[in-house]
């Protein structure tokens, strides 16, 4: 659709349905607790990239019913991912992760 003030009305309120689907609290995600080599416990909330603790070993436990992504780096972007599923996990191996996306 070309943009021409005839349209910007429509476009304007497909854009805020869309958004305001987005922010619904239906659609957010409980935090995950991830749990390390060492027995430290973060909680990680919903929404993007978040950057593990460090120092703590590899991740050996994944609590909680979100979908989630674990990265090689401290970025998600760029980075390779290690692990990915949805639920409550353990890992046989720690996953050296630096990163890990929630949702």
């Amino acid at each position: 659709m070309p943009i021409r003030p005839a349209h910007l009305a429509t476009m304007s309120a497909t854009i805020a349905d869309a958004i305001s689907g987005l922010s619904s609290e239906e659609e957010e995600t409980a935090p995950v607790h991830v749990t390390f080599e060492s027995g430290h416990r973060q909680t990680v909330d919903n929404g993007g990239c978040r950057v593990l603790e460090t120092g703590q070993g590899g991740v050996v436990e994944i609590e909680g019913e979100s979908r989630f992504a674990l990265f090689a780096g401290t970025s998600c972007q760029g980075s390779r991912t290690l692990a990915s599923g949805h639920g409550a996990v353990r890992f046989g191996t720690p996953v050296l992760a630096g990163a890990i996306v929630i949702g």
